[in-house]
């Protein structure tokens, strides 16, 4: 069956923005002068960061043998902040900021740390614990790749020691998310999408790869098996749209980000911000996970709004103002 061909990891790969990286990167492992570096990726979701970065760790080690590689996704780990998750990806729990990068400058590697999905740790302390890195450990070592799945950088990179560098990440054309799909296509004798669906899959997804993905495994559930048309697309699109949910839970790896959005999912017509809370902690509670408490939800909820999964509004509901919570449709739409 084609759906369980579909992996969301097997995005196009960004050759130009790869050679950018790629030419920093051996800057940073050749040069005689002790050098660290930050690398800041921005862009929308699905247009193929993290892909990238994974396929520029595996190429690192197997070019340079003092490398050593560090990848972090913040949303999969429960404890904020960089050097929280720098201590359980080193096993370096109780040590200090400065203890962490002693132990790793004094291991006589290099490092290349990806940190993905960068947002949720970008408090006001981020830029200064990035500076930290560069200005307090001057021998160099450690070349930086963070991540964030939005345009904007939610912190001032002028407050960034450099030397730092800025990539962006636009979105897909209509013609690379062809190539996308037919990459996963490719594998099948009789192509089980005509060229119409094809067409349809491309536009709506607004250049998003995963979103693409996502519509074409949905599309080829509802065609049963049997070669998938346009019908079976605008189908999926409609089940998209009446719940976003069964798109959005498999662009994100947070587990309380994924209950939100399952709350989310039963009131398409939006939610209040307390009674959201309350349903998401009893679905947390019978699920046997431990609730966030009200303002870690808050953060939460404005990380998946800067992702376009989420829409928060203030409106006025006749006795007093109220925070209304949407689960966002394609392309960064709000359900109606």
């Amino acid at each position: 069956m084609l759906e369980n061909t579909v992996n969301l990891e097997k995005l196009l790969l960004r050759k130009d923005e790869y050679n950018r990286i790629w030419v920093l990167l051996e800057m940073f492992m050749e040069s005689i002068i002790p050098v660290s570096m930050l690398v800041i990726a921005s862009g929308e979701t699905g247009s193929g960061k993290t892909t990238l970065a994974k396929k520029i760790m595996l190429d690192a080690t197997s070019t340079w043998k003092n490398l050593r590689t560090i990848y972090l996704d913040t949303e999969s780990d429960n404890r904020r902040g960089l050097f929280a998750v720098l201590q359980k990806a080193w096993n370096l729990n109780g040590y200090s900021a400065v203890e962490i990068l002693h132990t790793l400058e004094d291991s006589k590697n290099k490092f290349l740390i990806v940190i993905d999905n960068a947002e949720s740790i970008a408090d006001k302390g981020f830029a200064r614990d990035l500076s930290k890195i560069s200005e307090g450990f001057p021998n160099g070592g450690f070349f930086l790749l963070v991540i964030f799945g939005s345009k904007t950088i939610p912190f001032d990179v002028l407050n960034v020691s450099p030397p730092s560098y800025f990539v962006y990440f636009s979105s897909y054309g209509p013609s690379e998310i062809r190539m996308i799909l037919d990459s996963f296509l490719s594998g099948i004798e009789s192509s089980p999408l005509d060229d119409e669906a094809l067409n349809v899959i491309s536009v709506a997804s607004g250049g998003d790869a995963s979103l693409a993905l996502s519509i074409l495994k949905l599309a080829s559930s509802i065609s049963g098996g049997r070669p998938i048309c346009k019908k079976h697309v605008l189908e999926a699109l409609r089940k998209i749209s009446e719940n976003p949910f069964i798109c959005n839970i498999n662009r994100i790896n947070d587990l309380h980000a994924k209950v939100i959005l399952k709350v989310l999912s039963q009131y398409p017509q939006g939610i209040r911000l307390r009674k959201l809370f309350e349903e998401y902690s009893r679905t947390c509670i019978d699920s046997g996970i431990k609730p966030l408490k009200y303002t870690q939800l808050w953060k939460r909820i404005r990380i998946l709004e800067k992702k376009t999964l989420l829409d928060f509004r203030v409106v006025n509901l006749g006795r007093g103002r109220a925070g209304i919570v949407r689960t966002s449709c394609l392309n960064g739409e709000t359900a109606s």
